[in-house]
């Protein structure tokens, strides 16, 4: 007897379809993405709540397609008919697929940081009007963008925030991340945050105890207002993560501030390098030279086992932590001649960045090159549409591994060229002044033939199994 049961998409997910992703369904809760060829696509739309599961038209090849949404957990069935909501019938955006923007919304901003790279200190950049603000958000949203990450300057300087967060919930987009210093948030914030459905993960700098984060922001009190957004954070429910910079000052202080974050709660740390670019200029005698960044990574990570991991996830120079698993993030470049045909730049071709002046730009690090500002579009020139379409942008981040090793003989012959895969095009742009934008990355070149990929390799053998049993006693 044939299955009498009707089929029908999960109201949670959506059929979707870009120029570079035709066939998709989009989980609408975690906006995660599957990616599907045209013959399961086809499939899935008659999954719409007004066929049977023992309809002819799931016969043969789509049978087994049903079956495979089905264990997927897309699918429900139902005793009557009930066609799918709006919202989750197709819809097909004529440009590529972006995952999400980050988006700075003011170039200024209340504290004076002293490696600030956009000048936020002095206003450099501008800060767009409420209506231009709105008017990006519709963009964004006519191009299926529907994850954003919202930083500044200090965003929440903006009198018309949640203003601007209203136009993202009305068109069915999901903040991500809320990128500030901490010092403007309050109770009244968060609970209007939470109100609209909206629970950003809140990522927060800290560049270190016994003073070190005053002297890197520029103010008196950062400390205290740090310390105080967290608590606030942990006790209205949003999740944390911090970005800490490395300098020669704060290096000493890097275990102690670890382990302070762990105590306030953070779910994640990332530790960066310091970057001499804009106000970081003036206190280029603080940075440490590539050589010395790594060295301070590897001597903590076993400090960070040793003391039962404190935050669960650790962005630590080369290495990951994610919950007691240690892992090498060079070695997902890809381990075959396939991954020549992938993007160079994976990050920007996932991420879009679009800065307070409305410069599209694969990446942050890039916006501190007078010279790559120029080269790629500004959303007052071009709409995003296009920019997704037909733009230097988009011929940046498509470029493949292929093409780079082409312009670049020296990697094209190197033993490391897959696993480096061509490394950062924001660092490579940096040290070469913006001249080019396939040039050759010498960070990554240092890392892998100065003897740090074999002891960063090394160190995670070592520290896997006790950073196992680490995670399982915190666990418990």
């Amino acid at each position: 007897m044939p299955d009498s049961s009707y089929i029908r998409i999960k109201p949670r997910y959506q059929l979707r379809g870009w120029r570079d992703v035709p066939y998709a369904i989009l989980d609408r809760e975690t906006f995660g993405m599957m990616r599907l060829t045209e013959e399961a696509f086809r499939t899935a739309q008659f999954c719409n709540g007004r066929f049977m599961a023992g309809s002819p038209v799931f016969m043969g090849v789509r049978q087994r397609h049903l079956e495979a949404l089905e264990k997927a957990g897309i699918l429900e069935r139902l005793d009557e008919p009930l066609p799918l909501e709006p919202e989750q019938e197709y819809r097909y955006f004529d440009n590529c697929r972006v995952e999400s923007v980050q988006w700075s919304i003011t170039g200024r901003c209340n504290y004076r940081c002293r490696h600030c790279y956009m000048g936020a200190p002095h206003a450099v950049l501008p800060q767009p009007t409420t209506e231009e603000c709105l008017d990006i958000v519709d963009q964004m949203s006519a191009c299926g963008i529907s994850r954003l990450t919202i930083t500044g300057g200090e965003p929440l300087i903006r009198p018309d925030f949640l203003q601007i967060v209203d136009r993202i919930v009305e068109r069915g987009m999901r903040i991500d991340v809320l990128m500030t210093n901490g010092s403007l948030l309050t109770e009244g914030l968060l609970d209007g945050l939470a109100a609209r459905g909206c629970h950003p993960e809140i990522c927060l700098s800290y560049d270190g105890t016994q003073g070190w984060h005053d002297w890197m922001r520029g103010i008196a009190g950062a400390d205290d207002d740090f310390r105080r957004a967290m608590r606030l954070c942990r006790d209205r429910g949003f999740v944390t993560c911090v970005e800490m910079v490395l300098h020669a000052g704060n290096r000493h202080v890097l275990r102690e501030t670890i382990a302070q974050l762990g105590e306030l709660g953070t779910s994640s740390v990332k530790v960066l390098n310091l970057t001499c670019a804009g106000e970081a200029e003036s206190i280029s005698e603080y940075a440490l030279t590539q050589d010395e960044f790594m060295e301070a990574c590897l001597a903590y990570a076993p400090q960070y086992v040793e003391d039962g991991l404190p935050v669960p996830i650790i962005s630590l120079g080369p290495l990951s932590v994610y919950e007691g698993r240690i892992s090498l993030p060079v070695d997902r470049n890809g381990c075959s001649a396939d991954c020549r045909k992938m993007a160079i730049c994976g990050s920007g071709k996932r991420m879009l960045f679009l800065g307070p002046d409305g410069r599209i730009l694969p990446c942050i690090p890039m916006s501190e090159l007078d010279t790559m500002r120029d080269y790629f579009p500004r959303i007052s020139s071009m709409s995003l549409k296009e920019a997704l379409t037909s733009s230097t942008y988009l011929r940046f981040v498509t470029t493949t591994l292929e093409e780079f090793l082409e312009h670049n003989p020296r990697c094209a012959a190197c033993a490391y060229r897959i696993p480096c895969g061509g490394g950062c095009r924001g660092i490579a742009l940096r040290d070469n002044g913006g001249t080019d934008l396939l040039g050759v990355d010498e960070e990554m070149c240092r890392f892998f033939k100065g003897g740090f990929y074999e002891r960063a390799r090394a160190l995670v053998s070592a520290l896997q199994e006790p950073a196992r049993r680490a995670w399982d006693a915190r666990s418990s």
